[in-house]
């Protein structure tokens, strides 16, 4: 494996590893995943494109997302598995297979989902990018939350 991809890989560890911190326990992690992306990202889903900055309010955002996981019952995030493209010299695609898991009231399961990530390599990894399914959508269909509510924006 080669020296980028290796830290492509490091990345999406931590990357889930301050996802879990910061659902499971409380323990708030949102520097660390604001300081995932860089300063200027896009978002892109079924409900739009967004070009969004990375900065206090993109962190007040985490931490009101983070509220509204545990909220709806949010275990944990696993990435299941993972395929990584070098692009170039510093920019790399990331497929990732995530696997949502939660439990409200006496539901308990799991929503496999995948998104891509486009990243810079330079002096560290940062997404600059990222393509997301329906999360709303999902949730709802697992009745975590009504249909036509929306997943608070990050």
């Amino acid at each position: 494996m080669s020296k980028r991809k290796k830290q492509v890989e490091e990345f999406f560890a931590n990357y889930e590893s301050l996802f879990n911190n910061s659902l499971s326990n409380g323990d708030f992690k949102g520097e660390g995943i604001a300081q995932s992306f860089e300063d200027f990202f896009i978002e892109s889903s079924p409900h739009g494109v967004t070009c969004l900055k990375n900065d206090s309010k993109f962190l007040d955002n985490i931490r009101t997302a983070f509220d509204f996981y545990r909220n709806i019952g949010s275990k944990g995030m696993s990435i299941v598995s993972k395929e990584i493209t070098l692009l170039d010299d510093v920019h790399a695609m990331a497929k990732i297979y995530w696997r949502y898991s939660y439990t409200k009231g006496d539901k308990e399961g799991t929503i496999d989902f995948t998104n891509f990530y486009f990243v810079t390599i330079r002096d560290q990894v940062k997404i600059f990018s990222f393509i997301a399914g329906d999360e709303q959508k999902a949730l709802a269909e697992k009745g975590l939350m009504p249909e036509g509510a929306a997943v608070p924006s990050q």
